[in-house]
């Protein structure tokens, strides 16, 4: 189970919990959880990959020490999540930038809606510090949503009409951290992205940048991300798309960098390369969990693409 800590100012004290650490600064209580991720929770389709509430005093450095390496960075660098995560700055200020976006001012009683995959960097005014409230979240499920546009595909930050409704749906959260990934702490999550989600009007499937320029290869390549778990075939990849075999190739030969069965290739590598920097799941489980069918096929692939198994 992944879980650290650090240690924010003189005055607080470091309290260690199975999978959990947490800083105690009286009267509110701060700190950062990372549930293990199994192959249930995967096949589920909504998992919790991470929650916390901190507290940084002004000046304080940023990040503290002890988050796991992919969800770990540093201003210079930033990072890219593989997983969905909703930040609400509770008090105090900073600021968020991505390539979208630009850099912008974040504000106190503003949430970021960040979806996977996208780089990005934030840090609180060191004049100010701030208080942030946040959980991560994964699955079939929110990719299914992105690609409908339920959830936005780049940042959004936008000001919640109840940012104590948002806090008392993640103390919700927090309460159920010691069950595990269960089926309820997804369902408080849900609770929690609801209250994010509440009056924003987001496009359908149509209103999305395309991927492609081509509607059939878009679609056909959404659809291969919400399945390649599943066995796949060029042949059924077109038939989910209502298009020949042969239509479907000429079309990715057209717009596309990769063939029908490379873009399968491709997912399944990035969804396994992901479940390993999770670190929670064995290979043979990751194998069959990303779509190889077991550990062999998943090795095999990742030997002839030079990539590395830690």
């Amino acid at each position: 189970m992944r879980a650290n800590g650090g240690r924010f100012c003189d005055t607080s004290r470091l309290v260690r919990q199975p999978g959990l650490y947490t800083l105690e600064c009286m009267p509110e209580r701060f700190g950062f959880f990372y549930p293990p991720v199994t192959k249930g929770d995967i096949d589920r389709e909504i998992y919790v990959t991470c929650l916390g509430r901190l507290k940084y005093e002004p000046g304080a450095p940023y990040p503290c020490a002890g988050h796991p390496p992919d969800h770990n960075f540093d201003w210079a660098h930033g990072r890219e999540l593989g997983d969905f995560a909703v930040i609400l700055i509770e008090k105090g200020g900073g600021e968020f930038e991505d390539r979208s976006l630009g850099r912008v001012r974040w504000n106190s009683g503003e949430v970021l809606l960040l979806p996977s995959g996208v780089w990005h960097r934030y840090r609180p005014l060191r004049s100010t510090g701030w208080t942030e409230t946040w959980f991560g979240i994964n699955g079939a499920l929110l990719h299914r949503w992105r690609t409908k546009g339920l959830f936005p595909s780049t940042p959004l930050i936008r000001k919640l009409r109840e940012p104590a409704a948002f806090c008392a749906a993640h103390a919700a959260l927090q309460a159920r951290k010691g069950q595990g990934n269960s089926v309820q702490l997804s369902a408080c999550a849900m609770t929690c992205l609801g209250v994010a989600l509440e009056g924003l009007e987001l496009g359908h499937r149509g209103d999305l940048p395309s991927l492609t320029g081509d509607e059939l290869v878009d679609r056909s390549i959404e659809f291969i991300v919400l399945n390649c778990h599943r066995p796949l075939t060029v042949a059924g990849v077109a038939a989910a798309v209502h298009a020949t075999r042969r239509t479907l190739e000429r079309a990715y030969a057209r717009v596309h960098s990769r063939t029908v069965a490379e873009e399968i290739a491709w997912h399944r590598v990035e969804r396994a390369r992901l479940m390993l920097m999770e670190g929670n799941m064995s290979v043979k489980e990751i194998g069959y969990a990303a779509g190889f069918g077991g550990a062999k096929r998943l090795l095999a692939t990742f030997r002839r693409l030079n990539l590395r198994i830690d």
